[in-house]
């Protein structure tokens, strides 16, 4: 886990009718998330871009038409999940052109792209490890590849890059204990010590979502730790894809902390349904774009939620498929199911 499959999200030119049809979801989205009350329409800020290897035979015009919808929603940023795989089945580096390409068609637009580190896929494994060294070996495996990456990548030279990203999610389930933090928060200091060596001009980021399961450990508290020792951007998960709308309650202590001290964060928008796993998959993700209805009461909790940006996760995949496309992508869940 995760274990990929051969299913990926749609990599290829769309024909006209399914490119009407496109046009038309993004203008109903935009007409729900407008603020019911004669103000301006709340879009999104920016949005998270999960890259596969079958994105380098993506041609630029179909790379073009999506930027260009993202940046009609509102998007000045992207959010480039990662930019290498590895530790799974298919290990990938994302080709430099490709990363470039996104550079310099984003920036047509009038985007940035906030990189995201290599990623292995062996993270919810190691926190599920009933090995004494097998989190500890792990950590130092991803901070050495992720170390590496900072001190060796041009991409902070490209004038739309926006920072780097840490493609490893945190939760208050698998991160309750004190002997788990003490692990955790000197992996991420040094981590963006050195993300901060590498760009000064922005923290690292790094996305964190209140887990349904039963847990002592408390979301607030983990962040409170955190905070202490490492100058890191949150990215708040509203979790309403997998739990529903209710799951911003489990949101909302860590967002009076993170006011009370005055840290900036992000507010990341699911806009997808989970669906149940398909049989013998190994419980594989599997989802559905999430209705306008619903996305419409998302963005009218984030007007008032007090986070500096609100973040799509995704224009893509979510809005190139309609609510009858379910789509199975390669890796489980993790803790939040």
């Amino acid at each position: 886990m995760p274990e990929p499959t051969p299913s990926r999200p749609p990599t290829t030119a769309l024909p006209l009718q399914r490119r009407t049809w496109l046009a038309m979801a993004a203008a109903a989205l935009l007409a729900a998330c407008g603020s019911g009350g004669g103000g301006p329409a709340q879009t999104f800020n920016a949005t998270f871009l999960q890259p596969w290897k079958s994105y380098e035979t993506l041609p630029v015009e179909e790379w073009r038409r999506r930027l260009q919808l993202m940046r009609d929603l509102g998007c000045t940023e992207i959010i480039l999940q990662w930019s290498a795989l590895y530790g799974g089945s298919f290990p990938w580096v994302m080709p430099e052109d490709l990363i470039q390409l996104l550079f310099d068609e984003g920036g047509r637009h009038g985007m940035g792209v906030r990189v995201g580190l290599p990623y292995d896929e062996g993270w919810w494994n190691a926190l599920r490890s009933s090995r004494a060294q097998g989190l500890p070996d792990f950590l130092a495996r991803t901070q050495a590849r992720c170390l590496e990456t900072l001190q060796t990548s041009r991409w902070p030279a490209q004038p739309g890059f926006r920072g780097w990203y840490l493609p490893y999610e945190l939760d208050q389930y698998n991160w309750a204990t004190a002997e788990r933090q003490a692990l955790l928060v000197p992996w991420l200091r040094n981590l963006a010590e050195a993300a901060r060596a590498s760009y000064p001009h922005q923290p690292l980021a790094l996305s964190t979502f209140y887990s349904t399961l039963p847990t002592s450990g408390r979301l607030a508290q983990l962040w409170a730790a955190i905070l202490e020792e490492a100058a890191v951007r949150p990215m708040l998960q509203d979790g309403v894809g997998v739990a529903g709308l209710g799951n911003y309650a489990g949101l909302e202590p860590l967002r009076a902390l993170l006011h009370e001290r005055g840290v900036a964060f992000d507010l990341i928008v699911e806009l997808f349904e989970q669906l149940p796993p398909l049989p013998n998959t190994n419980n594989a993700f599997r989802a559905k774009a999430a209705s306008s209805e619903r996305v419409a009461q998302q963005m009218a909790v984030a007007r008032d939620f007090g986070a500096e940006r609100i973040v799509a996760f995704a224009v893509d995949p979510w809005l190139l498929t309609s609510e009858d496309d379910a789509m199975t992508f390669p890796y489980t869940w993790g803790a939040q199911a």
